[in-house]
């Protein structure tokens, strides 16, 4: 009896230390992961202290002041005008206050667009992790972080600096991958609050955009055949009602949307397709704001294949002088959760390596032409088969093939449903745009939702390509070449010559091997960090030196109004930039501008410099 006492104890002794222990793991893994949530909200909250109204803003805090009353009358106005009715009826009540809640809005909107694009990158690998936590989503966490810090003045100032865009762009894809995110997870719980949440979030994605709306009936449509038909986890009659509520939405764009369509073409804006299709790959491939994303995309495409081009399991291979430039160093990365024992068929293996070939010549081209020479972009019914154009089209194919195709492979080979949801998606929400004008398909932030969703696929690589200093290296070194700033290119290749040393070095030292390898890991995640900070820190010097014309003008407004508007105005001159949008306004002040900050027509407006 004391011994069977003895044992319940021992067992019980060891029970309560495994779960002190796995808390302890637990809770420092949400400590990490709220620390650099808090830390990018913190970034975007001091940043947002020197963002104002801009352009359209000014028409919608005009529109609030004028009180409730007026909703209905603004929201049929963005009915007739073009079909986001919600989307303008909550620009009229958050733009009430001016610029203030904005400013805390926006960047709890980002904190939470992080969360959700980390959780479907870390979707694969905390499903085998199973509830014993998911410390690729701190990784993953850093990782869409950096990319907001990172993104560029010109895609950042009108998607997400910008009030009327963040509502039509960034908040409708917040809402997508939200609702994308809890329908793949949470419709088959049963739970019947989680249904109706999702009925709710259906019905508001399919009426916020044209984009966002068709992106979120893709997503609907895409899951539900493939948790119905292919996992056969549920009926596809469970994802009726969402149909329903989601295609109800989407009717009042269309409604708004055909209305605007008509108008454009009474205005004699005619759709030229040929046009259309040249800006849509400037906007999104061969433009420099678009160039760090579209090589670190082909970057992880190339070092999938070529991990899919080896036969069996790769996590235990090692190092070696030949493997540096064929096997090991490129495909050890694939860290042991993300490998699968299932070998592909040689032919398959052989197609693989074969397009890693061809991908790779292909994106040495895209550097030498785009940040090398800096030659402009253009295809033309002239130059279509020329060597420029026939090189154009060529890059664009085997882009756009190998991001499909993999998103495939990833799926049935590692579980990884999301990257081909957002693949589909990102495309479907550009080709939709061929029927718009050329102008808009010019502009970035039409291209923004489709690099949202591309952002996974970057992330996902990162994740599983950790421990491939190769990768990590090269990945480095062409964001700094995408920059085109002399010295991030020389601390670049700086960094890609210590990875070559190290691979020789790890050939003949394997005891220290691993211990380098760590080292290696920290300093290039340090590098990366280092340059997404600079490119945001060049953001929050202009945005700030931007806003010292601005604050000074609204001080010399609120003591206009403090003399109950006697008198005249002495404002300073904005000079436009790209730190805001519409700033000429402030230098020659239309109408509207005039309504929004309630001054009177007649009022004399004098400048200095």
């Amino acid at each position: 009896m004391l011994a069977f006492l003895n044992n319940s104890f021992n067992w019980s002794d060891t029970l309560v230390k495994n779960l002190r222990a796995y808390w302890q793991a637990r809770a420092s893994l949400l400590r990490r992961e709220w620390l650099m949530l808090l830390v990018f909200l913190f970034a975007m909250l001091w940043i947002h202290r020197y963002i104002f109204l801009y352009a359209d803003d000014l028409y919608y805090s005009r529109d609030a002041q004028y009180g409730l009353n007026y909703l209905p009358e603004a929201l049929l106005d963005e009915l007739n005008s073009n079909g986001r009715v919600w989307i303008g009826g909550a620009m009229v009540l958050a733009l009430k206050p001016q610029i203030e809640f904005f400013r805390i809005l926006n960047p709890l909107i980002l904190m939470l667009t992080v969360y959700i694009l980390a959780k479907m990158a870390a979707f694969s690998y905390s499903s085998r992790q199973g509830k014993k936590g998911n410390p690729a989503l701190g990784l993953a966490l850093l990782c869409a972080s950096l990319f907001f810090l990172l993104l560029p003045l010109k895609i950042a100032h009108t998607t997400i600096y910008y009030a009327a865009c963040a509502f039509n762009y960034l908040y409708p894809m917040a809402l997508v991958l939200v609702y994308a995110y809890l329908l793949y997870t949470r419709i088959s719980s049963g739970s019947r609050g989680e249904k109706v949440l999702l009925l709710i979030l259906a019905f508001f994605v399919g009426s916020s955009t044209q984009q966002a709306g068709m992106i979120g009936i893709g997503f609907t449509i895409m899951i539900s055949l493939y948790l119905s038909l292919i996992r056969r986890k549920l009926p596809f009659r469970t994802f009726l009602p969402l149909y329903g509520v989601m295609l109800l939405g989407y009717t009042l764009i269309i409604y708004g949307s055909l209305k605007r369509l008509l108008w454009e073409k009474t205005a004699g804006n005619e759709v030229v397709l040929m046009d259309v299709i040249t800006e849509l790959i400037k906007t999104n491939i061969f433009s420099l704001p678009a160039a760090p994303f579209v090589l670190l995309i082909s970057l992880s495409c190339i070092f999938w294949l070529v991990l899919f081009s080896r036969p069996g399991s790769l996590a235990d291979d090692c190092p070696a002088i030949a493997a540096t430039l064929s096997s090991s160093e490129w495909s050890r990365a694939a860290a042991p959760e993300f490998e699968d024992g299932r070998p592909l068929g040689r032919k398959q293996r052989l197609f693989n390596r074969a397009f890693a070939v061809l991908l790779g010549v292909a994106l040495i081209g895209y550097i030498y032409f785009l940040l090398y020479k800096n030659i402009p972009f253009e295809l033309t019914h002239e130059n279509l088969r020329s060597f420029s154009g026939l090189s154009v089209i060529a890059f664009v194919f085997l882009y756009l093939s190998a991001l499909v195709y993999l998103s495939v492979v990833l799926l049935m080979k590692k579980n990884a449903p999301f990257l081909f949801f957002n693949t589909i998606n990102a495309l479907g929400a550009q080709i939709m745009l061929i029927v718009v004008d050329a102008r808009f398909a010019a502009a970035y932030k039409v291209m923004f939702p489709s690099l949202l969703l591309l952002s996974v696929f970057i992330f996902y690589s990162v994740l599983a390509f950790r421990q491939n200093i190769l990768y990590l290296v090269l990945a480095c070194f062409l964001v700094a070449l995408s920059l085109q700033q002399k010295a991030l290119i020389l601390v670049g290749v700086v960094c890609l010559g210590l990875s070559l040393i190290h691979c020789l070095y790890s050939i003949y030292h394997e005891r220290e091997s691993q211990r380098r390898l760590k080292l290696m890991q920290t300093s290039l995640g340090v590098f990366f960090c280092f340059i997404s900070v600079l490119v945001f820190g060049a953001t929050l010097q202009g945005y700030y030196q931007a806003s010292i014309p601005q604050n000074y003008n609204l001080e010399a407004i609120k003591e206009y109004h403090e003399a109950e508007k006697k008198g005249g105005l002495l404002l300073k001159k904005v000079p436009p930039s790209y730190y805001g949008y519409g700033l000429g306004n402030w230098n020659d002040m239309p109408y509207f501008m005039k309504e929004c900050y309630g001054i009177k027509e007649d009022t004399p407006i004098d400048y200095i410099d």
